[in-house]
């Protein structure tokens, strides 16, 4: 129980701890997409390498969704019988009526230090390209509104220009991870800073520094009864005065014995923040097959509270492959048998 009331206080604390300072891209299933959440979480796992990809449309429903896809590799390094990580994020992301277009690529690492038996430091950087595109083709100003039809007329003239339609720039991430792993008790905390070179971020001459955007997370895993587990988590994103709190838990079942489906598992959890109406009630479902974790989300709207079309219900799914350890941990010289 020393664990579980040490981790209760660590959450309490990231959460109330810091008032840092428009919302990135981002997945309310957000341990699927681990190298997004934290640079650190780069090969914070057993296996060769691992494979991710994450879907989500927000505004299910909608003729204006914003549609997000991104696909992660990564695969461990030692150095000095050290392990670190070494990987790669393209996330790509459309919206505004497929206005706005946005493409980021990313080289991550990790490099971890042990603590303890039990307990390791998780280090992690990001540097990545990030390009930006706007389809002026879309878009309706002030004075293409067509006062015969009393509609806004694409086809008429204006006199808005924006001096440039695309825009690029170096974004540079960084990460720590505190992890604990136990036979029956794992727990993990995390703090991230992204965009710490507070890029320019403008379509034109005015400049626009793009703040950076702090992530907290933290959870805790606990086996019962040899195979049932349940997981609280808890996240934290603040940036440019907007924040996003999201907490809940994950339950579900272990098979270790079944080759084929290993475990199964369902999850419930509650959107909200500070300064802010309540935002979304989030449903998730998910097995782990063979060598796949795959998940299905669903954010479910507060009725009454979201006031623009574009925070409607909105889906996700992620599908991941971990190739197991093949490495030989213990060496044995051959010998012929007589």
């Amino acid at each position: 129980m020393r664990h579980f009331y040490f981790i209760s206080f660590i959450i309490i604390f990231l959460i109330y701890g810091n008032i840092g300072n428009s919302q990135d891209i981002h997945f309310s299933k957000f341990l699927s997409a681990p190298l997004i959440l934290n640079p650190a979480n780069t090969t914070n796992y057993h296996g060769n390498w691992c494979l991710i990809s994450n879907f989500r449309n927000q505004g299910t429903g909608t003729p204006d969704p914003y549609v997000t896809t991104s696909v992660a590799f990564d695969f461990p390094v030692y150095i000095k019988n050290e392990r670190a990580g070494l990987g790669f994020i393209w996330i790509n992301d459309k919206s505004a009526q497929n206005t706005l277009f946005v493409n980021k690529l990313y080289l991550s690492s990790a490099y971890f230090v042990r603590i303890s038996q039990r307990s390791y430091l998780h280090m992690g950087l990001q540097a990545g390209y990030v390009h930006k595109k706007f389809d002026y083709n879309n878009l309706t100003f002030p004075d293409q509104f067509d006062m015969t039809s009393g509609y806004f007329n694409s086809d008429m003239y204006t006199n808005e220009v924006l001096e440039n339609s695309t825009l690029s720039y170096l974004d540079l991430n960084w990460g720590l991870i505190w992890s604990y792993k136990a036979p029956k008790f794992t727990s993990e905390i995390g703090v991230a800073m992204f965009h710490y070179n507070t890029p320019q971020e403008s379509f034109s001459t005015i400049e626009n520094k793009l703040k950076p955007r702090y992530v907290y997370h933290a959870f805790f895993e606990k086996l019962f009864l040899k195979n049932f587990f349940i997981k609280p988590k808890a996240l934290y994103v603040n940036q440019n005065m907007a924040s996003e709190l999201l907490i809940g838990f994950d339950t579900g079942l272990l098979f270790p014995e079944n080759k084929i489906t290993k475990s199964f598992y369902v999850g419930a959890f509650f959107r909200g923040g500070f300064m802010r109406n309540p935002d979304a009630f989030i449903f998730k479902t998910g097995f782990n097959y063979k060598n796949f974790d795959i998940s299905l989300g669903y954010d479910l709207e507060v009725p009454g509270y979201n006031l623009f079309i574009y925070t409607k219900n909105s889906f996700e799914l992620s599908v991941s492959f971990r190739r197991p350890e093949t490495n030989i941990k213990n060496k044995t010289i051959p010998c012929s048998i007589f």
